[in-house]
């Protein structure tokens, strides 16, 4: 005899397989969605760690940088107190590292350092317009726009409101004219100028591109819209998860280094003839010579730069090779250091004021992992601070530097700071090499 289940309960089975099915595919999904925020977190904090250790590999080259100028000034004392100078074969140019060392490995990433002294640059803020108009001749701009864009960059940035193209004429009124805007009379105040002159000194050598004539292909070096549409790229193969080929930019021979590294706006306006590029020494022996000879000017720069032993890009230079004074610097044939001095003043500024020791100086360090990349730029200023313990100022306000002499510990610390130069002479006073932080970029 046979018996078939009830007809409810074999579709109740039914119901109970679909329901058994669902609840597997749902919770397939959500085992999914859960790997899949686990495998997102654990990126964002695999990312998140390798740009801490970017960032802090780019402040450990800092700290190195810094360290290297403070060895360096030491060194320099213990040589010749007397002739203290800067140049390519100090010890924060790095001048024995070769090509393949710039990225040093540290761990998991590399870091990269690069010192760059401000003062073997043009100071913006100091150049004349003789100085001005040479660095513009020098960059194919023809007479009369050289002398034009020259008047520009001084009118910038000097205090008063005159133009020095057009004598009478507010600065503000006279650029906006030439770039097309008309006043039915001079100092119209009526229509608000679409050219306006701050009067006041130049921060960042950026601002070079607000002023009158001044073109981005000069300053920057290359196009700024291919420039963009590289930098494009490299985000969407990061974006699409690969790693992208950066291909470093090597200067070819023979072409100009762009406007914004030749040009600074720190330090004392003196240029250091150790440190200058070859750019920045012709057109100061192009101004110098009254703007007469540009080949010479050129032969001249090369000769200095061949005599000191590297303008950085060649081999290894030597300390016997760099310029200590500016009787040095006159033996090299076709420098007239006279009238390089006295000759290169002009409107906007004084003469041209040479140095051989540098104080303010750029330190960028670099720090990589993988695709992360974090950079930091630091501008310091350098200067070897002395100290004497006999100053009664000093005891009189430091009971910590009292109580130090009087157990000896001091007198311990300052035969550690002391230096002794080459001619045996020794002092009580404390030496100590001091580096202070100007700016910090990251």
């Amino acid at each position: 005899m046979t018996f078939f289940a009830p007809r409810f309960a074999r579709r109740r089975r039914a119901l109970v397989l679909v329901l058994v099915l669902w609840l597997i595919v749902v919770m397939g999904v959500i085992a999914t969605s859960l790997a899949y925020e686990v495998q997102v977190n654990s990126k964002l904090a695999l990312i998140q760690k390798r740009q801490f250790v970017a960032h802090t590999l780019a402040r450990s080259a800092i700290a190195i940088g810094m360290t290297h100028l403070q060895n360096d000034i030491l060194m320099d004392r213990e040589e010749d107190p007397q002739q203290m100078f800067d140049a390519y074969c100090d010890v924060w140019a790095q001048p024995d590292r070769k090509e393949k060392e710039i990225e040093v490995k540290m761990g998991e990433g590399t870091y990269e350092l690069e010192v760059n002294d401000e003062e073997g640059k043009l100071n913006l803020n100091f150049a004349n317009q003789k100085v001005m108009k040479a660095m513009l001749l020098l960059y194919d701009y023809d007479e009369d726009d050289a002398e034009m864009i020259a008047n520009a960059l001084v009118d910038f940035r000097d205090p008063d409101d005159m133009s020095l193209g057009e004598a009478g004429t507010p600065e503000d009124e006279y650029y906006s004219g030439l770039l097309g805007q008309r006043f039915t009379q001079i100092g119209d105040t009526s229509e608000a100028p679409i050219y306006t002159c701050p009067n006041e000194n130049y921060l960042t050598t950026d601002q070079l591109l607000d002023v009158f004539g001044i073109e981005p292909e000069v300053y920057y070096g290359f196009d700024p819209a291919s420039e963009e549409a590289k930098e494009l790229r490299i985000r969407n193969e990061i974006a699409a998860g690969r790693t992208p080929v950066v291909r470093k930019e090597r200067s070819r021979k023979g072409e100009l280094s762009p406007l914004r590294d030749i040009l600074t706006v720190h330090g004392s306006g003196k240029v250091n003839i150790n440190t200058a590029p070859e750019e920045v020494l012709t057109i100061l022996f192009y101004a110098g010579n009254d703007l007469g000879d540009l080949p010479a000017a050129r032969s001249a720069a090369e000769a200095v730069v061949k005599a000191r032993g590297s303008d950085r890009r060649g081999s290894s230079p030597r300390a016997d090779d760099a310029f200590k004074s500016a009787a040095d610097l006159a033996k090299i044939p076709g420098v007239n250091v006279g009238a390089l001095t006295q000759g290169g003043g002009g409107a906007g500024g004084g003469a041209i004021q040479l140095a051989f020791r540098s104080e303010t100086f750029s330190v960028t360090g670099i720090g990589r992992v993988g695709s992360i990349k974090k950079t930091i730029t630091t501008l310091v200023s350098r200067t070897l601070d002395t100290y004497n313990p006999d100053d009664a100022r000093l005891t009189n306000t430091d009971k910590g530097f009292r109580a130090g002499r009087r157990g000896g510990g001091f007198a311990n610390r300052k035969r550690t700071v002391s230096t002794r130069g080459k001619k045996g002479e020794d002092d009580n006073f404390i030496r100590i090499p001091a580096i202070r932080v100007l700016q910090w970029t990251e």
